[in-house]
């Protein structure tokens, strides 16, 4: 009976040092694989991240900068719609008569930068005032174009 169980044990630890082995080195090459695919999934994420970034990039690019018609038929008001920032457009059919003037030149976002089409412009019943609105916070300016540099100004409204 001893010789049995001799003989049994010689022949079945082997086989599990063996199937220890086995096991071992499986796992050892499910960790690798487990490895390369997570190194492939984070490289594919930052890709995704970039492409994401650009778009918002070139979204917040279009429809950036809108013109507003003033009751002067020469003088616009271009609004930068991501910044708050405004300029006094003045055209003519002489090329000497044109040109463009910042009534506004502070960004208004106070470094949040929403975004394209966070501000827009409203006109008053007085031709050269309007009212700017932030419309992410509701935040208010009251806006006065002129030909002259002392008539264009902008002022928060409380």
């Amino acid at each position: 009976m001893n010789r049995f169980i001799l003989i049994f044990v010689h022949l079945v630890m082997p086989l599990s040092i063996w199937a220890q082995t086995v096991q071992t080195s499986t796992q050892k090459g499910k960790d690798l694989q487990i490895e390369a695919l997570s190194s492939k999934i984070d490289s594919l994420l930052t890709m995704n991240n970039m492409l994401l970034e650009q778009i918002d990039i070139d979204m917040s690019l279009k429809n950036r900068y809108k013109l507003y018609q003033t009751d002067n038929i020469y003088t616009l008001l271009e609004l930068d719609t991501k910044t708050g920032k405004i300029k006094q457009v003045q055209w003519s059919l002489e090329s000497d008569n044109e040109f463009s003037v910042s009534i506004n030149s502070d960004d208004l976002t106070f470094g949040y930068g929403y975004g394209s089409g966070s501000f827009e412009l409203y006109p008053t019943k007085n031709m050269y005032q309007f009212i700017l609105i932030d419309k992410t916070d509701g935040h208010k300016w009251h806006v006065q174009w002129g030909m002259e540099s002392s008539k264009r100004w902008i002022r928060r409204m409380f």
